[in-house]
């Protein structure tokens, strides 16, 4: 307690402030203390004074209790602190003892060393002396050694050391043991070695170069070949004997360090022959070496290839065979163009000279011509052009009368080993791509286009085979065109065979094309001319199938039909008739977009149907517009010839331009740019358009033949629809008992040998197209005759009711329909059953909607004539007439 008897008061333990906080928490705790201090001194008041004074001393004690509090909890942490600051006292005081001990041992030894060094320099002077002494006598020593030394090195293939050794040994003899008399005989044994070391560089260059690139592809055929075999041939066995080692020891198949022994063959080789004109003629060596190992190698890559596919005298090769044989001869030179770009650069540094790859593809480009010499078996030709002389030009196409300038080839017995298929002209096909990537392979590599190789081909492709390939499409699409109209019996009736055999002609052609894309542009013109000849044939046969009888001096509107004329064929070529009808959507949706639904609502629908029924009524509803039996096509496998064409040339347009379509873009490019001329059948020219133009331009014209025949079978039903009810409005016997005219039966049997013929052959949206719309037209025919109605009876009016009925009846049962429109057409002729001509004026009101004012008029004239007072009555129907009008325009 304080002097004045008050208790002190501890502060409040807060949880530990940061330096910023803490700062401002001293400074309100020091506040807070000078406010009590002055409140005690200034305090007039004792019992104050003495408030103050206890309150100080309460909470000193309670500081006090709580500072003993932490020190007794925080006891353990105070003496760990204290024994950690101890030993590490501890361990400063012993590095610094430590440090001092190094500094005198320093010390030392710098004092040691200044002592013994005049010693060492003494004691190195005497060691070079005796070095000297030794080094010559060494010397003597590996001269002595050098030959069988060389020839260990040779035989583990150390040629730079091998090298090094003779020049070295070489240089002492000639120079600082030249005067040292005895070594007559190690210098020529030296001599000997070089030349054996120099012989198996160049050996192992080859085989570098050459033999491993090409034996490296040939592992994988040997890898498939049963053992068995592998023991009857002894390339076969050594090489896989080799392919075995190699895989236990690494050997250098793998190429893993092939560039590092060409560098230490070249280095040797630089090595051994010290002027620049030693070193030309040794590479000019070497790459004849090559030339011979290249030939030798293909024959044994063509030997590998027949032991692998079994291929002998009984079991021939097939073309297949000889697109791996290319593609493995291309690899295996690709391969060994890169080891040879590797020594050439090693060679343009040593010597200068860069025509280690030129001389390599010009060797490379010779074999090759031999290869497909023998393959295309171009000598035989070339001999018998020869024999045959001047007489060959008479037969252009004749492959065996064709010259080809074609390089010398070797003996038989290499011919017979270099074959591994039937020679023949068409193995081009399968080879012309693997050789047109190895010409640019070539010319990249040797900077001269054209190459040998691609020159050798040029002439082969232009004088011998174009002109073969000519000649037969020429003999192959005769065949093909030749009775290829009939439609065949079997799964597919939809195609005509003459069809499948020139589109199968179109993708030779198209191989030819994708095979030998160098020449697109001559096979393209063959294409054309294919496709011109197909068309001239289809041409052709639809003018057979329609024969055009009529006066051309008149419009066809206004021909008079003859009775071997067909009348559909006669609306078909009419321009402006068959634009009309193809205008209409449901044309649109049949023949040109057939995949996609046409979407029509009943209003589109009834309109379409009706510009249709009014075009068709408009040139054949007149009563002196009589047809006959002639104009009609009867014969129902015409009916499904023209089904089989259009179906044949819509499919064979799409299956061209799939053709055109996925030609590469480089060959579409170029045939963009190619420019022909095409005369048809007809005289009009195809005059300087590019090659697809071209193309589309016969696609299209095959194409429109396609859509004539689909609008001749539309046009034709309707055909028969007019020949079978137009003579229902002629006045007839109506007491026979059958419920329906013979007409109307024998339009229901024409009907179903339509849909019979043609379900099979024509898709479902075509012959939808075909036969919708026949309920409006044959109700718009119903009503059209019946101006020409002579006057009816109860029971002719009843028989004309049943006959639309039966109509109805009989083109449901095909269309799977109602055909709501006959509807119309029955409740027009039940009116005169019901009404008499003033009753149908009554109720013209409210048929208004359901007939048009032509219609109506029909329908009082027929009534009238039917009324037995009035149609004897003068002016009758033309007062009544006057009252329709009237009523009709009131309404308006």
């Amino acid at each position: 307690m304080s002097e004045h008897g008050v208790a002190p008061v501890a502060a409040a333990r807060r949880q530990r402030p940061m330096p910023t906080e803490r700062s401002v928490a001293n400074s309100n705790e020091a506040g807070l203390l000078i406010n009590v201090i002055r409140s005690l001194t200034s305090s007039v008041s004792e019992d104050q004074r003495e408030i103050e004074k206890s309150r100080l001393e309460k909470g000193y004690k309670e500081s006090g209790v709580l500072i003993d509090r932490l020190v007794k909890n925080h006891q353990q942490d105070v003496e760990k602190c204290l024994v950690s600051f101890r030993d590490v006292s501890a361990k400063i005081s012993n590095c610094r003892e430590r440090i001092h001990n190094v500094r005198n041992a320093l010390h030392t030894v710098k004092s040691l060393l200044e002592l013994r060094r005049d010693d060492l320099k003494k004691l190195w002077h005497e060691n070079a002396q005796q070095k000297s002494v030794c080094e010559i006598m060494a010397k003597l020593e590996e001269l002595r050694e050098a030959p069988s030394k060389i020839e260990n090195l040779i035989a583990k293939e150390q040629y730079q050391q091998a090298a090094d050794t003779v020049t070295e040994s070489k240089a002492l003899i000639n120079g600082r043991l030249s005067r040292v008399e005895g070594l007559s005989h190690l210098s020529s044994e030296i001599e000997r070695f070089s030349k054996v070391l120099i012989d198996r560089i160049n050996e192992t260059l080859v085989n570098m170069l050459i033999v491993e690139p090409f034996e490296k592809h040939l592992l994988h055929i040997i890898r498939t070949i049963p053992e068995n075999r592998i023991n009857q041939n002894t390339y076969c066995l050594s090489l896989y004997t080799k392919s075995r080692s190699g895989s236990n020891n690494g050997s250098s198949f793998n190429g893993s360090s092939s560039k590092s022994r060409i560098i230490s063959c070249v280095e040797a080789l630089s090595t051994l022959f010290r002027t620049v004109e030693e070193r030309s003629w040794d590479v000019d060596r070497l790459m004849m070496l090559g030339k011979n190992m290249i030939d030798k190698m293909i024959v044994n890559t063509v030997l590998v290839m027949k032991i692998g596919a079994n291929i002998d005298e009984s079991n021939e090769g097939d073309s297949t065979h000889l697109k791996q044989l290319m593609q493995l001869l291309s690899n295996q030179l690709d391969s060994s163009s890169l080891q040879h770009a590797e020594f050439g650069i090693l060679v343009e540094k040593q010597l200068g000279r860069n025509d280690v790859l030129t001389s390599f593809w010009r060797s490379a480009q010779s074999a090759i011509e031999v290869v497909v010499s023998e393959h295309l078996d171009i000598n035989p030709l070339l001999e018998k052009q020869n024999v045959m002389g001047a007489t060959s030009r008479k037969q252009l196409f004749k492959f065996e009368n064709t010259a080809c300038a074609a390089p010398n080839t070797n003996s038989s017995n290499h011919r017979a080993k270099a074959v591994i298929c039937k020679p023949s002209a068409y193995n081009i096909k399968v080879i012309f791509p693997i050789l047109s990537r190895l010409m640019e392979t070539i010319e990249k590599n040797i900077n001269d286009s054209p190459c040998e190789l691609r020159r050798f081909m040029h002439d082969f492709v232009m004088r011998v085979f174009v002109e073969r390939v000519k000649g037969e499409l020429a003999s192959r699409i005769e065949s093909a065109l030749r009775g290829g109209e009939a439609v065949r019996i079997s799964t597919n009736k939809k195609i005509l065979p003459s069809c499948e055999k020139v589109l199968s002609l179109c993708k030779d052609i198209h191989d030819l094309i994708t095979s030998i894309d160098l020449y697109a542009d001559r096979f393209s013109a063959l294409w054309i001319l294919v496709l011109t000849d197909y068309f001239k044939n289809m041409t052709d046969v639809y003018e057979k199938m329609t024969p055009k009888t009529s006066d051309p001096s008149l419009p066809t509107s206004e021909t008079v039909l003859t009775r071997c004329q067909k009348s559909s064929a006669v609306w078909t070529a009419d321009d402006d008739i068959s634009r009309l009808l193809m205008s209409l959507p449901n044309w649109h949706a049949a023949s040109i977009s057939p995949l996609t639904p046409a979407v029509e609502s009943e209003q589109d629908v009834g309109e379409r149907n009706k510009r249709e029924s009014e075009l068709l009524i408009g040139n054949w509803g007149q009563a002196q517009n009589s047809l006959v039996e002639n104009n009609l096509i009867m014969d129902m496998n015409d009916i499904k010839m023209f089904a089989s064409l259009h179906e044949s040339l819509r499919w064979f347009g799409v299956e061209i331009r799939g053709l055109v379509d996925s030609l590469p873009a480089n060959v579409k490019l170029m045939l963009d740019t190619c420019m022909v001329q095409v005369q048809l059948k007809d005289g009009q020219m195809i005059d300087n358009k590019s090659v697809p133009f071209a193309i589309e331009d016969c696609v299209r014209r095959l194409e429109s033949i396609a859509d004539s025949c689909l609008l001749l079978l539309h046009i034709e039903i309707r055909v028969h629809c007019f020949f079978h009810l137009a003579p229902l409005a002629k006045y007839r016997n109506t007491s026979s008992n059958n419920e329906v005219d013979p007409e109307v039966v024998a339009l229901g049997k024409d009907l179903h040998l339509f849909h019979d013929n043609l379900k099979d052959v024509l898709s479902p949206s075509k012959l939808s197209y075909i036969f919708d719309g026949l309920g409006h037209l044959c109700a718009s025919l119903f009503i059209h005759y019946s101006q020409f109605m002579p006057r009816l009876t109860e029971a002719a009016k009843k028989r004309v009711c049943r006959n639309v009925w039966g109509v109805q009846q009989r083109l449901s049962r095909i269309t799977n329909r109602r055909e709501s429109e006959l509807d119309r057409a029955r409740a027009f002729f039940d009116l005169l059953l019901d009404n008499s001509p003033d009753g149908i004026l009554a109720i013209v009101p409210e048929k208004r909607l359901h007939f048009t004012a032509t219609e109506l008029s029909y329908l009082l004239a027929l009534s009238v004539r039917s009324d037995k007072v009035l149609s004897n009555q003068p002016g009758a129907l033309e007062k009544r007439q006057m009252i329709l009008n009237s009523i009709l325009a009131q309404k308006k």
